[in-house]
């Protein structure tokens, strides 16, 4: 029911060795969720070796999520959101985002203590603080909003990433329009419970535990695995069957949730990965009906470069949706003051 797509196509390259060119192999797929063609290369790496962070993650200057700021650079929750006006979770805190990415979203510090906390330091137990602190605004946000019923959270983690700020942090988003990715993972699902009469999720961890190629995991309640076609370099999903909206998520599903990513985050610093992103989807509080889960999904991303800033982030990545800073009428408003047009009609 599921179709794993794949073809294999032959790709002509330059043969330094003994001249002209050479027959090399190039496999293209087609991922059976979210539909994107992904193509698997043999031959050279893309993506580059780590490098040297140095004074790059140091802290200089101002930082709104160091502990000595972050009390006066952000702002209290709303009593009905947090009673005293803050989520903390051990060293991680919860704060109101100053950017409209939602309608409601928030960000999520990992450890105000430090500024900068490299692979090795994103325990189990870091990044467990920061998740159930996150999951707490959610749950309270569901309370007070019901009729935000798309929720994810995401991260990125330094500037190829897509990250503004070096502090690591993850952000919350909640909406009455799921994001492109929701939308497609909703649909999928809905469609194949009505075609097959078998969750979508289960039918693929059957199939993937049969091959055993691409599982990694299993970690109740969320399965670990490699999917067919990545979207990204070294991605990886975690399923949930059975768990549909984020906020049905427990704290010992959170925990377990952040057990396997600290182990991922692990394994991308032994093979020299320095950047990431991840993205967590939620279904709706009715995706029951069609077996529906939410997914976590994380790529990595090129390492990190003097003066560079990706303008990728997850929700390019991983959400299926664009991130633009500016109205594109505006921007057509500069354009047409400095070609001199005007446009009327």
């Amino acid at each position: 029911m599921i179709l794993f797509q794949e073809r294999e196509l032959q790709a002509e390259v330059p043969d330094f060795e003994h001249g002209g060119f050479r027959t090399a192999k190039l496999i293209h797929r087609v991922d059976p969720l979210f539909g994107h063609g992904a193509r698997l290369i043999e031959g050279a790496k893309l993506t580059p070796g780590p490098v040297e962070l140095g004074s790059a993650v140091e802290r200089d200057g101002f930082c709104p999520f160091c502990a000595d700021t972050i009390g006066d650079a952000t702002a209290p929750f709303p009593e009905e959101i947090a009673r005293n006006g803050r989520i903390i979770v051990g060293n991680a805190w919860v704060v109101p985002n100053v950017i409209a990415y939602s309608s409601v979203s928030a960000v999520g510090v990992y450890d105000v203590s430090r500024h900068f906390l490299p692979l090795t330091a994103m325990t189990r137990e870091v990044v467990y603080d920061v998740l159930l602190a996150i999951e707490q605004h959610a749950k309270a946000v569901r309370s007070q909003r019901p009729e935000l019923i798309y929720s994810s959270v995401n991260a990125n983690y330094l500037p190829p990433s897509g990250s503004s700020l070096i502090h690591p942090h993850i952000q919350s988003s909640h909406d009455s329009v799921p994001l492109g990715a929701q939308s497609r993972l909703l649909l999928a699902s809905k469609e194949h419970f009505d075609t097959y009469g078998q969750p979508y999720f289960e039918e693929l961890i059957a199939l993937e535990d049969a091959q055993s190629q691409r599982m990694v995991a299993h970690m109740d309640p969320f399965v670990w695995l490699v999917p067919f076609a990545p979207s990204g370099f070294y991605e990886v999903w975690a399923l949930a069957p059975g768990l549909g909206d984020l906020v049905d998520l427990s704290d010992p599903d959170v925990y377990q949730l952040a057990s396997g990513l600290a182990l991922v985050l692990a394994t991308y610093e032994e093979i020299g990965i320095q950047s990431f992103n991840f993205s967590l989807i939620g279904a709706t509080p009715d995706s029951g009906e069609f077996g529906a889960s939410l997914l976590f999904r994380i790529v990595a991303r090129a390492p990190m470069e003097p003066y560079y800033r990706s303008d990728v982030t997850y929700f390019e990545r991983l959400c299926l949706e664009t991130m633009i800073d500016y109205s594109p009428e505006e921007w057509a408003q500069t354009l047409r003051s400095n070609f001199g047009t005007t446009i009327t009609g």
